[in-house]
């Protein structure tokens, strides 16, 4: 008989023990939503941040009197120079 309640208890133990882990794996799920979408936003603003970022670092360079400005300006001098280019072999 003592065989018995030794098994009926350890059966009882095995429930509670199951039941408790349902409820942690449901909280640590809940959790884990909640970190992916703190991610995810943290991620959006980290890549908004470096579109600011290169934004200002352009607007500077092409603003300042600076050797960026010189290259930028000379470079795109050139893009226009080869476009014009372009145009007149098309119109020939």
């Amino acid at each position: 008989m003592d065989y018995l309640q030794e098994i009926e208890q350890n059966v009882s133990r095995l429930v509670g023990a199951y039941e408790q882990a349902r409820r942690d794996n449901g909280a640590l799920q809940s959790q884990l939503k909640q970190q992916a979408d703190e991610l995810f936003a943290l991620r959006t603003q980290l890549k908004q941040t470096q579109t600011e970022l290169r934004n200002l670092q352009i607007a500077h360079a092409l603003t300042v009197d600076s050797p960026q400005r010189i290259k930028a300006k000379n470079h795109i001098k050139s893009i226009i120079t080869d476009i014009d280019r372009t145009i007149d072999v098309l119109k020939h």
